[in-house]
């Protein structure tokens, strides 16, 4: 288990090569029977046995993959942080195997946020990984943030990336633009917005990702300074995706406008007065916007493995407790996609919605508890939203 370890640290191969050079090393070493012990105890079970074991789930049973979507006659988009200190994460590419699980067998658009790319693990993880079922990348203004960036990875740099797969084509791709309002560790990094329009069954699909400053204290929880750069941050995000659609509907009128990202105010499917509604209201953005709560109440069909408003960060047992958990108390940086409203961007009202949170899951073998794997990096989790437009 150390040499795999040890190999992993200092050559950051891919997960299918790296899987391959290893056989060897994980046959080796015995590996114990999974039972109901290890089942409810993955700390216990990362311990015990191989990497190569801990992340093959017909070995772990505890692991549940997500669901695969049905997407005839849709677009479906995936939003996830994958958090900078990923390249310390030495198993990056069997955890995204895990996390993002069938999703990516439909999910048109994938969107990253923080992509710095240290060690280039952008290169060795994702992208290689999502190539690989048939992705293609594209970042705001060409490029993505790597090693030689101005000499510091973050500096002048937005951390954004998205990847389409093959069937849905890169229309166009729209200018980045930098937020004016930024604070706390944050004012060194280039936080904004961006975005492309995408084309898939004749229609077309404007799709947006951001992540919104951090500041002094995130999520709306009251520093006054850090609470006014987010919601600037989606006042400058609403005109700016409202003037993008106005200047290319009449080449390409929108089927659907999404705005996927990390805006440090967190949704929840299961409550109106959310951290995320407060923030859409505050930068009169709530008619431009559906969010979680909506796609519920509206009857979005829910994801097998998604727990009505499922909280990336559990009180108790739960807690994430890996070697690079960020978990805290109950709060949740969530990732979340937002739907355009069709009065205020001239789209087809959805006939369909199809809504999931996205984590790596770990049930115990009676399936009655889910607990949080071992080997997560952060408390960053993602959400997947399908749409079926109604014209």
């Amino acid at each position: 288990m150390e040499l795999h370890r040890l190999v992993r640290r200092c050559f950051p191969l891919s997960a299918g090569v790296l899987a391959l050079a290893l056989t060897g090393v994980a046959r080796a070493e015995s590996t114990p029977t999974f039972d109901a012990n290890y089942a409810s105890h993955p700390k216990s079970w990362f311990d015990a046995v191989s990497e190569a074991d801990y992340f093959n789930p017909s070995l772990t049973r505890s692991w549940q993959l997500n669901e695969t979507c049905d997407d005839s006659g849709a677009f479906s988009m995936a939003t996830y942080n994958i958090f900078h200190n990923v390249p310390f994460v030495t198993d990056f590419g069997d955890e995204m195997e895990q996390s993002l699980g069938k999703v990516t067998k439909c999910a048109d658009v994938l969107v990253l946020q923080e992509a710095w790319d240290y060690d280039d693990i952008i290169q060795d993880g994702p992208k290689a990984d999502l190539a690989a079922r048939g992705y293609s990348m594209a970042t705001p203004s060409g490029y993505y943030c790597g090693d030689t960036l101005d000499g510091a990875i973050e500096n002048d740099c937005s951390g954004l990336v998205l990847f389409y797969k093959s069937g849905t084509t890169l229309v166009k791709a729209l200018g980045f633009q930098a937020f004016t309002d930024v604070n706390g560790p944050d004012v060194h990094k280039e936080k904004g917005v961006w975005g492309a329009i995408l084309a898939k069954g004749g229609r077309y699909y404007y799709v947006f990702t951001t992540h919104f400053t951090y500041g002094y204290n995130s999520h709306l929880d009251g520093d006054s300074a850090s609470d006014s750069s987010r919601i600037s941050n989606m006042k400058q995000s609403l005109a700016y995706i409202r003037a993008q659609v106005s200047a290319n509907r009449a080449s390409y009128p929108p089927a659907a406008v999404l705005f996927g990202g990390d805006f440090n105010a967190d949704f929840n499917s299961t409550a109106a007065a959310t951290k995320g509604h407060q923030l859409l209201v505050q930068a009169l953005a709530d008619s431009s916007f559906s969010e979680p709560y909506a796609y519920r109440q509206a009857g979005a069909v829910m994801g097998a493995h998604e727990t009505a408003g499922f909280q990336s960060c559990w009180v108790g047992s739960s807690v994430d407790t890996g070697p690079n958990g960020m978990a805290s108390g109950i709060k949740a940086d969530l990732d979340t996609v937002l739907l355009g409203s069709p009065a205020a961007f001239g789209t087809c009202a959805a006939s369909v919605i199809g809504y999931s949170g996205w984590a790596p899951a770990w049930k115990t073998l009676d399936g009655t508890q889910r607990l949080w794997p071992y080997y997560t990096h952060s408390d960053h989790y993602g959400r997947w939203v399908k749409v079926k437009p109604g014209c």
